[in-house]
C-alpha cells in the first residue's frame, strides 16, 4: 500500500474522530477534497474490515466495532506518564528550569505531582511527588481550579476553609487565568519560588491537571517572561492534544 493511500486513510479516520461521528460519502468527499469514486473504494475497504460501518437509519457511515475495540485496548493500556514525560523533558531543556506535571484528584479536591524533570541548576526548588496538595494556591493548582465548575470551585474553597475576602481575590484571579490560559504565582507553594502553569485537558474537555515551570525568584528573568509563558502553554496544549483534547491542533512535538 502506497504512502499516499495510508495518508488518505488517516485523513478519513480523523474526519470521523475530530470532526463528526457520521458522514455521507458525498459530504466527506467535499470536506476532504477527494474524488467520490476513490473515497468510496477506501470507505468500502474500511467497512469490510469493520473500521467503519454503514447506518441504514441515517444513510451515513460511522466508526465501526473493530475500530472501537482497538481504541478501547489502546486507551486501557496507555500510561499517562509515558505520554507526558517527553514534553516535560523537552520543556526543561528549553527553559533550563524544573518542570512538574500535576494530576487533579476530584475525590480529594486536591492535586498531586506525579512526575518531574529537575533543572541542572544548583539552585532549584523541589516539590514532593505523590503528596496530595491544595489546588487553591500556586500556578499548579489555580490553573486547574480555574477550569472546574462553579460548584466544584465553591466546594474546594469551602473544604480549604478560605475566608470570604480571600475567596473573592481567588475568584478574580481564576477569571484572569481562564482568559489568558496560564497563571504566574510567587511564594505560594514554595517560598522563594515562582511558578508558571497551564492546564491540561482530556478528550472530554475536562481539566485533569497542569504542567508548571518552577523558577527560583533570584533566577527569574522578567525579560524572558513571555517566552516562559509561551513554552509552558505550548507544552500543556500539546499534552492535552495527545490525550485526545481537540481544543487546539498539535504543532510542536518533543524530539
Amino acid at each position: 500500500m502506497g504512502s499516499n493511500v495510508i495518508s488518505k486513510t488517516f485523513k478519513i479516520l480523523r474526519a470521523f474522530t475530530d470532526e463528526k461521528n457520521e458522514w455521507g460519502v458525498n459530504e466527506l468527499s467535499r470536506h476532504l477534497e477527494m474524488p467520490v469514486s476513490s473515497l468510496h473504494r477506501m470507505i468500502t475497504t474500511l467497512k469490510q474490515e469493520y473500521i467503519l460501518e454503514y447506518s441504514e437509519q441515517t444513510n451515513k457511515y460511522r466508526i465501526g466495532i473493530d475500530f472501537i475495540r482497538m481504541a478501547s485496548i489502546i486507551s486501557s493500556n496507555v500510561n499517562i506518564n509515558k505520554i507526558v514525560r517527553p514534553y516535560l523533558e523537552s520543556l526543561s531543556t528549553e527553559l533550563h528550569h524544573s518542570i512538574y506535571f500535576a494530576m487533579y484528584y476530584s475525590q480529594y479536591k486536591k492535586l498531586s505531582f506525579i512526575d518531574s524533570v529537575k533543572s541542572s541548576s544548583a539552585l532549584q526548588y523541589v516539590l514532593d511527588l505523590g503528596v496530595l496538595e491544595p489546588i487553591h494556591i500556586a500556578a499548579s493548582g489555580k490553573t486547574i481550579l480555574a477550569y472546574l465548575s462553579n460548584l466544584e470551585v465553591a466546594a474546594v474553597l469551602e473544604s480549604e476553609k478560605v475566608s470570604v475576602s480571600e475567596k473573592n481575590e481567588i475568584l478574580e484571579e481564576l477569571a484572569r487565568i481562564r482568559s489568558q490560559g496560564y497563571a504566574i504565582t510567587a511564594n505560594e507553594r514554595k517560598k522563594g519560588a515562582m511558578s508558571i502553569g497551564s492546564p491540561i485537558f482530556n478528550s472530554s474537555g475536562e481539566v485533569i491537571g497542569s504542567v508548571i515551570c518552577v523558577i527560583p525568584i533570584s533566577d527569574y528573568k522578567k525579560e524572558l517572561e513571555n517566552q516562559y509563558i509561551k513554552k509552558v502553554k505550548d507544552a500543556a496544549e500539546d499534552i492535552s492534544y495527545s490525550l485526545g483534547y481537540l481544543g487546539k491542533p498539535m504543532e510542536r512535538l518533543p524530539n
